[in-house]
């Protein structure tokens, strides 16, 4: 039987949830998609609609707080509204089971009160793990009101999704270079949320912390290799469970993270539905093109996944 398709990095948000309007550097077309994007991530039935015509057997759903809160940087944590959110995304997992997954959100930057939002999403909402953002107001992920907060997921043994985020830094990197800027800069942002982890030694301090970044941060695993972390990102002791997702279906860039991190750690992601879909013929493309065998691409294509949200697994299709 073929390995389901678990898209570890896709998106929701609650219907009362204002869009965020376009970016004014984009294109007409891309503004229309992103228009037409906001009203799929507002119903769980178009998520599986959508779901369905790409061959996407589970959705595992996130919403960064940075994402859901324009002024997430400047303001006191909004623990209430984030309690809130949770319960609507455990709703729409146990309405679908096996074909939604739910990641909690989790302001980590709210030192022992995100903490505590990670025990009640995990053994009150049975959510499968966490989403935290890379920073926020230019603060990183490592930094000591962030410890808790990786300190509960780990003992929970829960994932914890590392979300690109901006800085203070993106409107320069924007007036520069655009979307292209952007990017990168949300890159950057995820990319010193791993090297503060490891500057910090997070990753050897809290065992069992399993933490997933994405594609747009790959650029920290060449200096993490380069300067004295690179026999750690590919530990099998248990030690340094860091993990990349896939976004893009770049095959150069999945064959890097294969070669740096092992086929274990690299897990199909898509930011669905902002960048291109984990679509059947575009996976497989990708994943051919990388030079993987087949048991390594079943493991990309879901395995992964399956394995690592093994905490709470019952909304996972059967095969997984």
């Amino acid at each position: 039987m073929t390995q389901p398709v678990i898209d570890i990095h896709a998106h929701f948000r609650q219907p009362d949830q204002p869009a965020p309007p376009p970016p004014a550097w984009v294109s007409d077309e891309r503004r229309r998609q992103q228009l037409e994007h906001a009203d799929i991530l507002a119903s769980f039935d178009r998520i599986i609609e959508v779901s369905d015509a790409a061959g996407v057997d589970t959705r595992v759903l996130s919403l960064p707080a940075a994402s859901r809160f324009t002024d997430f940087d400047t303001v006191p944590p909004q623990l209430q509204a984030i309690r809130d959110l949770n319960d609507y995304l455990a709703g729409g997992v146990r309405d679908h089971p096996g074909r939604l997954l739910g990641l909690a959100t989790v302001d980590a930057f709210a030192g022992e009160d995100g903490a505590a939002e990670v025990r009640r999403a995990v053994d009150e909402l049975h959510l499968s793990g966490i989403v935290v953002d890379s920073a926020k107001a230019d603060v990183f992920l490592g930094a000591p009101e962030t410890v808790p907060t990786l300190e509960e997921a780990a003992r929970l043994d829960v994932p914890v999704f590392v979300h690109p985020t901006g800085t203070s830094l993106t409107p320069a990197l924007i007036a520069q270079a655009g979307q292209l800027g952007s990017s990168y800069g949300r890159g950057l942002a995820n990319g010193v949320a791993l090297l503060s982890l490891i500057h910090r030694g997070l990753l050897d301090r809290i065992a069992g912390l399993r933490i997933v970044f994405t594609t747009l941060g790959i650029g920290s695993l060449g200096i993490a290799g380069t300067w004295r972390a690179r026999g750690g990102l590919a530990a099998d002791d248990g030690r340094w469970q860091v993990h990349f997702d896939t976004m893009g279906f770049d095959p150069q860039n999945v064959a890097y993270l294969v070669s740096v991190l092992g086929a274990d750690r690299v897990l199909l992601g898509s930011d669905f539905p902002h960048q291109v879909d984990a679509t059947r013929d575009r996976v497989a493309d990708a994943l051919d093109k990388a030079g993987l065998s087949r048991a390594d691409q079943a493991l990309i294509r879901g395995g992964n996944a399956a394995a690592l949200l093994t905490r709470n697994p019952a909304a996972l299709p059967a095969s997984a």
